[in-house]
């Protein structure tokens, strides 16, 4: 055997791979064999290889921790979808791809044997309710090194925990709630965060244990006091935008995730607008009302430079070429859209499905043009 030209190696997997026949979570029935051989051959090979399992904004760090270790040489993700699916925010993926983890995308594994995970390559399906694509397996095989095994994947609620203990569950495992004080069907009983409403983000976990709280007290004083904080009621004291007789000329815009949204309150040309996507605030900066003041920049409180740094909506392709904005032209008369991200130029057709565009961006591209018609010149 020639000697290896490498000692350890990082090797990510997408955690649905594990969950086997049950669909979720970790299968012991397809992690046995595979720890199994991986460790087998750490002792017999001495080589030190990590498997990272997982999609998410977490496998990125793992994987990203990984490539500083001294004696790493390569660290490889491998996803059974591609690159446009994966779960992790875009952010996180960029800063992967930067810090030189590299991608093998469309396999899922199959066995470990010899040093060497074979993997099935994979050919995206037709998209599910969500709106991502199913994968399906091919009969080609590709083989990969690999050594330690990482679990970085999202875990699901075990149902049997809340029915042996008399809670009511759904049918995704989720105990069925109180909507307004997330109380069980027993009495005295409440369930707050993931493990009420599914893997999500740690300020909705915060939120519902507020709910949690309130009831808790309100039991307590013998009082029922509903909490009369309501997004709408927050968003009652926004500003409101309004469109602009106006218009000025080399404007530009974006979208982001953020809540606070203060770009589109200090513009004074109103050139950034909030555009509700499928009940998530995003952010268009549209680039005929912009002056380029600099407001945005000013009070942006995440060091950004909206008018620059959010996707942009372009009134001609003129003036797309005359900027170096990402952002997107809808072709007069069609539902062709002219997309450039990162520098990379494509063609996006309105509700159509493209591998090469982000998911995110189609679905904000969609929204203006059958939502938002006003801004489009």
């Amino acid at each position: 055997m020639s000697e290896r030209k490498f000692k350890r190696i990082v090797l990510k997997l997408s955690g649905e791979a594990l969950a086997g026949d049950q669909g979720f979570g970790i299968n012991p029935q397809v992690v046995e064999p595979l720890a199994q051989e991986i460790a087998q051959l750490s002792k017999e090979s001495g080589i030190e290889i990590a498997i990272v399992v997982g999609g998410g904004n977490t496998a990125m760090d793992v994987a990203r921790a990984a490539k500083r270790v001294p004696g790493v040489k390569n660290v490889y993700l491998a996803y059974r979808r591609n690159a446009r699916y994966m779960p992790a925010d875009e952010e996180e993926l960029n800063e992967a791809i930067e810090d030189g983890v590299e991608f093998v995308t469309l396999v899922s594994p199959k066995s470990f044997k010899g040093g060497k995970l074979v993997c099935a390559k994979n050919v995206l399906g037709e998209p599910d309710a969500s709106g991502r694509r199913g994968v399906k397996e091919t009969d080609e095989l590709v083989e990969l090194p690999c050594d330690t095994l990482i679990a970085s994947i999202g875990e699901s609620v075990r149902g049997d925990f809340y029915t042996s203990n008399g809670i009511e569950i759904d049918k995704k495992n989720l105990p069925v709630l109180d909507p307004v004080t997330l109380e069980t069907n027993v009495k005295g009983v409440y369930a707050a965060g993931d493990g009420a409403k599914g893997a999500s983000v740690i300020v909705k976990a915060i939120a519902d244990s507020k709910k949690v709280c309130e009831a808790i007290v309100n039991h307590a004083i013998g009082e029922l006091k509903i909490s009369d904080t309501t997004d709408e009621k927050v968003y009652s004291y926004r500003g409101i935008l309004e469109e602009v007789e106006e218009k000025k000329a080399d404007n530009r815009c974006l979208a982001c995730d953020y809540i606070c949204e203060n770009c589109t309150e200090v513009c004074p040309n109103r050139a950034n607008v909030y555009v509700n996507v499928k009940g998530s605030h995003q952010i268009v900066h549209v680039d005929y009302m912009c002056n380029e003041c600099g407001n945005c920049e000013t009070f942006c409180p995440y060091a950004s430079a909206p008018y620059k740094d959010k996707l942009t909506l372009f009134a001609s392709e003129e003036d797309m070429l005359d900027s170096e904005n990402d952002g997107f032209v809808i072709v007069k008369g069609s539902k062709d859209v002219k997309v450039r991200i990162d520098g990379q130029n494509l063609v996006y057709r309105i509700g159509e499905s493209n591998d090469k565009l982000n998911y995110r961006y189609a679905e904000l591209i969609d929204t203006i043009y059958n939502e938002y018609e006003y801004l489009l010149l």
